[in-house]
């Protein structure tokens, strides 16, 4: 989503599959040894912004549901070679429903996400997408039991507060036939980020039983299933020439992923994580070069407000 994911989209793995992972931060390494661990989460930024860019290419051709069942289909290409290679336990009996659960906020989040793709500029459906991680705090609370501090309500107004700025123009531009769409993709791309929060929690409640290769196998498959079905009722044909970028949006997922674990594996988490703001930059960039997308104030003001307060989470 932003990022949300994430992808999830950049929203879905930034956050999800670094909380499935389980990750903690281990000792500090050496000061000479921390620049790379931190360009390894700058890097992860820009693979996923990479990620969404890619997925943005096709969305004048292919419907959100379609885009969804291709991304998890190419990601389950590189999820079964690396399960493969470290062969961890598959998921015993019990846990299934939670997994099943999870793939299920996992297909809505990333649904809501690249039909946000289709209808915004790059820039705002990354920064609405930042919201994710003020909806995990919240989420953590009611269903984790995690305590409250005033840091989060804090960082939920400032949130708030930032999507306010980048609906208001939409909202107060009547007559603009364009407005009506760009309030429904910030709003999508709202969904997503409280389904990718929702993801995020279950992946913290299981980290602890199932090994990440696992996970991230699991997260693949079980959707490419669930969608089997309704994505053959409206497929649209593919082309040769799309075999390319749909390979691409798996490269780029698991690249992020490899990045940004070995980031939060080497470095402590309050260093790396601010760092996967930068993909703003990438986001604005690219969005400017490929789609001729110019950031205005307004959604600029949104960016840093929503970014400010996920920001302020690092002082729990």
């Amino acid at each position: 989503m932003g990022r949300p994911a994430g992808s999830v989209s950049g929203a879905e793995h930034r956050r999800v599959l670094r909380a499935a992972s389980g990750l903690t931060a281990q000792s500090p390494t050496p000061p000479p040894r921390r620049a790379a661990p931190l360009a390894a989460a700058a890097l992860a930024a820009a693979l996923f912004i990479g990620m969404d860019v890619t997925v943005k290419t096709l969305t004048g051709r292919f419907d959100a549901l379609q885009l969804t069942f291709l991304r998890f289909a190419s990601g389950s290409l590189f999820a079964v070679l690396l399960w493969a290679w470290f062969r961890t336990p598959m998921p015993p009996r019990a846990s299934w429903p939670l997994h099943l659960l999870r793939s299920v906020l996992l297909l809505a989040a990333l649904v809501a996400w690249f039909h946000s793709l289709k209808l915004l500029p790059l820039v705002q459906a990354v920064a609405v997408g930042y919201t994710a991680p003020i909806f995990i705090s919240l989420l953590a609370m009611l269903v984790l039991g995690e305590r409250p501090g005033r840091w989060i309500w804090a960082a939920l107004l400032l949130g708030m507060l930032g999507c306010a700025v980048g609906l208001w123009p939409e909202l107060s531009a009547q007559t603009d036939a364009g407005s009506a769409a760009r309030v429904e993709g910030q709003l999508a791309a709202l969904v997503s980020a409280v389904c990718y929060a929702g993801v995020v929690v279950l992946a913290r409640h299981q980290a602890q039983r199932d090994a990440l290769w696992t996970i991230l196998l699991v997260q693949n498959l079980l959707p490419v299933a669930m969608l089997a079905g309704p994505v053959a009722l409206t497929w649209q044909p593919m082309a040769w020439a799309d075999l390319g970028p749909v390979l691409l949006i798996g490269l780029l997922a698991t690249g992020g992923l490899m990045c940004i674990t070995w980031a939060f594996t080497h470095v402590e988490a309050s260093r790396a994580a601010p760092l996967e703001y930068t993909g703003l930059v990438w986001a604005a960039g690219l969005g400017w070069l490929l789609f001729g997308e110019l950031p205005t104030a307004w959604s600029l003001g949104s960016a840093a407000l929503i970014v400010a307060g996920a920001l302020l989470l690092l002082r729990r």
